[in-house]
């Protein structure tokens, strides 16, 4: 009768202490929702600081529980450390930041007995049990060791601390397993919503320079760096440009990419790479081999972009500080980089194409059809921002003879030289097209008349001071310029190519090798 009271009263403590456990367990729906940010490292630290804080009161309400039910004044789980092979004490029954009622002289060496031998360890005197031991194994491994302990003796005799003692560690074993399990799903389920939000946020762009600036941005929110910059890679060419570039690079993209810097390196070998001290490493070669406007990054991750098992190009991650990016937060990254990987490539060669067909062969410029459009788009900006566009015309003087006088050839040379002296003396804003033959278009938004001939003025004293070359014949050549503004000298939208037409017939009639504008009252040309 008495085993039995007895064995009721143990089972509905035990029921008592498993519903307490239980209530100390966070549920699924408990669990905080940060999206993607939470595969950053600050964020992931507070969640796992949080996690083990909660894990932690679970083992002490367990180590409370066997306290009391063997009248012990302090029980112990001590962690094994297979790296020292020692114990560690991990969590206490009593409050504190130590153990409080442990004796480490006297009553380790018995603890320590127990995790080498596997075995229960009791020391006594007389009739009082001071201490009890016993391994928590789980298989061939072992967890660490459970003790009990009282300075003036245990509530349990020695033989029922024999029975009860393995049953309790085999019990702790269980809820720390229980612990670890769930916090590594917890973790698991979260970085993997983390990640299903941020390739949801890649999907649906249209084209490449979209989905660039959603890789780079949502890299930014994952990793919690300060820059990012998308790379594009040509293995055939063995060369590669910036495709994009966030506003923290101090990088302004297109730009082309050193093949010998260390962006240019990772994207030959196509394998992550992670400096978690760029500063040092950039020393000799140079993250991208391309000036910038900012202190070179603290670390960098440099993660490939892979198709088909072709290297397409790289993520390139800047941290601030040395270690603010790490192996982990770039595996994070490669997965969104293989879910990009083949929409980039896609996009990449569609723009490619789109390119080609708006592009002059002959001198790289854009052409007539793309002139139209972005003609069109300017002015309609125009319109809505309330600020001036600016067209100017260039028409390369006598180029006739130059065809006569040194071959069909020696005439491309010179359309191609003055071409890449139009391009460069111009802002990236602006919009040269070979409109026909020799004639060059010239697009310059947010430009007043006065500031448009100034524009021109310039190009034209920089074509007449320069030589052209064909071969070894130098050919010194001129160009006239026409200038229109609207709405500053034109007032109707579809009369600005026209207006800067006669201006440029103009130039031409009297003498060439000038700039004239359309004025702003009829009868009057500037210069």
């Amino acid at each position: 009768m008495r085993q039995s009271t007895r064995a009721r009263t143990e089972l509905e403590t035990a029921r008592s202490r498993l519903a307490r456990i239980d209530a100390e367990l966070p549920r699924g729906d408990q669990q905080r929702t940060v999206g993607l940010k939470a595969l950053r490292r600050e964020v992931r630290v507070s969640f796992e600081v949080e996690e083990a804080r909660a894990d932690r009161a679970v083992i002490v309400q367990l180590l409370i529980d066997f306290r009391d039910v063997s009248g012990a004044e302090e029980a112990i789980y001590w962690r094994w450390v297979p790296e020292r092979e020692c114990l560690m004490p991990a969590i206490w029954s009593s409050e504190g930041t130590r153990p409080s009622f442990f004796s480490i002289t006297e009553w380790a060496p018995l603890v320590q007995c127990s995790a080498e031998h596997g075995v229960v360890q009791i020391k006594s005197q007389e009739e009082s049990v001071h201490v009890g031991a016993a391994p928590i194994q789980r298989g061939e491994t072992l967890m660490g060791v459970l003790s009990l302990t009282h300075r003036t003796g245990l509530g349990w005799s020695q033989s029922s601390l024999r029975d009860w003692l393995p049953r309790l560690a085999d019990q702790l074993g269980t809820v720390q397993e229980l612990v670890d399990v769930r916090r590594r799903h917890t973790r698991d389920m979260r970085q993997g919503q983390a990640l299903l939000d941020a390739v949801q946020r890649l999907e649906g762009h249209r084209t490449g320079d979209d989905l660039a600036r959603a890789f780079c941005e949502t890299a930014l929110d994952v990793s919690g760096a300060r820059a990012a910059a998308l790379v594009r890679w040509s293995p055939e060419a063995d060369g590669g440009e910036l495709a994009y570039t966030t506003e923290g690079t101090g990088l302004r993209a297109p730009a082309t990419l050193e093949g010998g810097s260390i962006v240019g390196e990772a994207c030959r070998a196509g394998k992550l790479q992670v400096l978690e001290d760029s500063r040092a490493a950039a020393l000799g070669q140079g993250i991208y081999g391309v000036p910038r406007t900012v202190q070179e990054p603290g670390s960098v991750a440099i993660v490939p972009l892979v198709s088909g098992g072709r290297v397409l190009g790289a993520l390139v991650v800047e941290g601030a500080e040395a270690k603010a990016l790490s192996l982990e937060e770039a595996r994070h990254l490669t997965v969104l980089a293989a879910v990009v990987a083949s929409p980039l490539e896609l996009a990449w060669q569609f723009s490619e194409v789109d390119k080609r067909a708006r592009t002059d062969p002959l001198t790289g410029l854009w052409n007539r059809h793309h002139f139209g459009e972005r003609l069109q788009q300017t002015l309609s900006e125009a319109d809505r921002r309330g600020s001036p566009v600016s067209l100017v015309l260039v028409d390369i003087d006598h180029f006739k003879r130059v065809n006569d006088s040194w071959g069909h050839q020696a005439g491309d040379a010179v359309l191609k030289q003055v071409a890449r002296i139009l391009q460069d003396g111009v802002r990236e804003v602006d919009t040269c097209v070979r409109y026909g033959g020799e004639e060059i278009a010239v697009l310059l938004p947010d430009t007043d008349s006065q500031s448009a001939v100034d524009v021109a003025e310039r190009l034209r004293t920089k074509i007449r001071a320069l030589p052209l070359h064909h071969g070894a014949t130098a050919i010194s050549v001129t160009a006239s310029f026409g200038v229109a503004t609207y709405p500053e000298t034109v007032k109707v939208r579809d009369q600005l190519f026209p207006a800067a037409d006669k201006a440029l017939y103009i130039a031409k009639h009297e003498g060439r090798d000038r700039v004239r504008a359309k004025p702003a009252t009829r009868g009057r040309t500037t210069s």
